[in-house]
């Protein structure tokens, strides 16, 4: 009940968000568009966008199936929702919480007017944040926008490794996290996990 209850909460919240941004990225003549200070604190909820898939795949019964790609050979097998709460919450760094979203990045959004569907890109100039990048792309369906998939790319340093992540969240299908590890000298070495529950995937 709990979780329902979470879920609901974050639900209305995003509906409210993207009617906003909705409106916003429909401005006549303009298909690019930058924050300025009086957008800056309406922001995609990407934080509790993603809560609320999770907390949805907590309370339903679905198979979860998890690939895992590396020196050419890709192992699968099904998980249980544990291990896939541990894995899922990659997409919720800290800078996504408590305002940092807001105040160390900004926000463009690009309208493509055939397809009908928008693009928000959130970037960083602070070097020191691990999270470099957020893209939400929305597509259009019955008068309003819903989200169709969320990018995010992490680089951090680990020792004299150089680490890049690439994750891709398909709303309602899977995700894909795929990892780049460069050493000084050496050729990058490439990981990927794959998570689905949509049989379709």
């Amino acid at each position: 009940m709990k979780h329902f209850v979470v879920l609901c909460l974050a639900a209305a919240f995003f509906l409210t968000a993207c009617g906003n941004h909705h409106q916003s990225a429909n401005l006549p003549k303009q298909d690019s568009l930058s924050s300025t200070d009086s957008t800056k604190n309406s922001f995609f909820p990407v934080a509790e966008y993603l809560e609320s898939e999770i907390l949805h795949l907590d309370s339903i019964p679905l198979a979860l199936k998890k690939y895992t790609t590396g020196n050419g050979r890709t192992d699968s097998a099904f998980i249980q929702v544990r291990e896939f709460n541990v894995l899922a919450l990659q997409f919720l760094p800290l800078e996504l919480h408590n305002g940092s979203f807001e105040k160390n990045f900004t926000e463009n959004a690009f309208v493509d007017k055939t397809t009908q569907s928008i693009t928000f890109t959130y970037s960083t100039a602070i070097r020191d944040l691990p999270l470099r990048r957020v893209d939400v792309q929305t597509s259009a369906g019955n008068g309003s926008q819903k989200v169709k998939s969320i990018y995010l790319e992490k680089n951090r340093i680990s020792g004299d490794s150089s680490i890049l992540e690439k994750m891709y969240w398909r709303a309602g299908k899977g995700f894909q996290i795929v990892t780049m590890t460069t050493v000084k000298g050496r050729s990058p070495v490439e990981q990927q996990l794959r998570v689905v529950w949509d049989e379709e995937e």
